[in-house]
């Protein structure tokens, strides 16, 4: 989420929390996950993998995780220099980040309804109803970054920082990052929960990419995000974790957008292979018939013959009983 770099300031009772830093080193893991992220949506746009529903899903987290992992990389282009830019890059970054974490909590759901209905067409009907919590809910978190303020430039640091003071409930943070993640994270629990609940009902055998997309996803989301959350509402009670701690429980958070690309890569073989089986196979067909006909042909006419060799003996025999 944000770089292990903080700040006590002299005679000011906050920390300052770098969420865009601008040194190589803390952004390597963000790097890492921005490529992985990227090629998923490539070859989901290119490949046309989108269209079945758990595809569109896995293509909405991975635009997610690209808006805030490349919001993260643009300071390298362009450093901030000012509170309105760091304002308008809290947009990208905190969308990315609640949109990310709703999509991964709502994997959760259709495992949950999958085994309930033991059916996964049962997901199309609910997509509506995943577009309004993992996009509108996080646009308007965005939005609300923006307008209070969620991270200020600092001189100090020189880039986009976030500030926590001690003993305060942090409101922006909370409201904008920390409460959205928490309620994305409890849901996947729950809805584990309940799927768990169901599989001793279960009669249904199928698996395969589907069911093992929606195990994961949400599993991702809870491994990389509870120790940050936990860490972080610690933080505004006076807890000061330390700074291998920090760096530590960062590199994790930032590599979910890797761990959901390597878990995809699964459907990802899958879809392509039948994609190139597609364009590929239209003409394998015709070549085969070239050299299947001629045989059906003459196996055909054998068999007509013959057909016709007995027709001609038993009309014979007939005629012969007659005289």
């Amino acid at each position: 989420m944000f770089s292990a770099s903080v700040n006590v300031q002299a005679g000011d009772p906050y920390y300052e929390l770098v969420w865009f830093p601008c040194q190589i080193s803390p952004l390597i893991s963000i790097l890492i996950s921005g490529i992985a992220t990227i090629t998923v949506v490539f070859l989901s746009v290119i490949f046309k993998l989108y269209k079945r529903p758990l595809s569109l899903m896995v293509l909405a987290i991975s635009i997610a995780h690209v808006l805030f992992y490349f919001s993260k990389l643009s300071v390298l282009v362009f450093q901030p220099q000012s509170d309105l830019h760091c304002r308008i890059l809290s947009i990208l970054c905190v969308f990315g980040i609640n949109s990310a974490a709703i999509w991964g909590a709502l994997f959760a759901h259709p495992f949950y309804i999958t085994l309930k209905y033991q059916n996964i067409n049962e997901v199309p009907r609910m997509m509506k109803y995943y577009l309004i919590g993992a996009v509108l809910m996080p646009i308007f978190s965005g939005i609300l970054s923006f307008l209070t303020n969620h991270l200020f430039y600092s001189p100090t640091e020189g880039t986009c920082v976030h500030r926590i003071y001690s003993n305060r409930f942090d409101v922006s943070d909370n409201i904008c990052v920390l409460f959205p993640v928490w309620v994305a994270c409890i849901a996947s629990i729950i809805w584990y929960k309940m799927a768990i609940n169901k599989i001793s009902e279960l009669q249904w055998t199928q698996t395969g990419s589907e069911l093992y997309l929606l195990m994961i996803y949400p599993g991702i989301l809870v491994f990389c995000w509870a120790p940050t959350l936990v860490t972080q509402t610690a933080m505004q009670f006076g807890a000061t974790p330390s700074q291998t701690l920090n760096n530590i429980l960062i590199f994790i958070t930032n590599m979910q957008g890797l761990f959901d690309a390597l878990v995809y890569g699964r459907s990802v073989r899958e879809e392509l292979r039948d994609s190139f089986k597609k364009l590929f196979g239209k003409q394998t067909p015709q070549e085969e018939q070239l050299f299947i006909e001629p045989h059906i042909l003459e196996e055909k006419s054998d068999r007509s013959s013959g057909e016709y060799l007995t027709m001609s003996s038993r009309s014979e025999g007939s005629r012969n009983l007659n005289r």
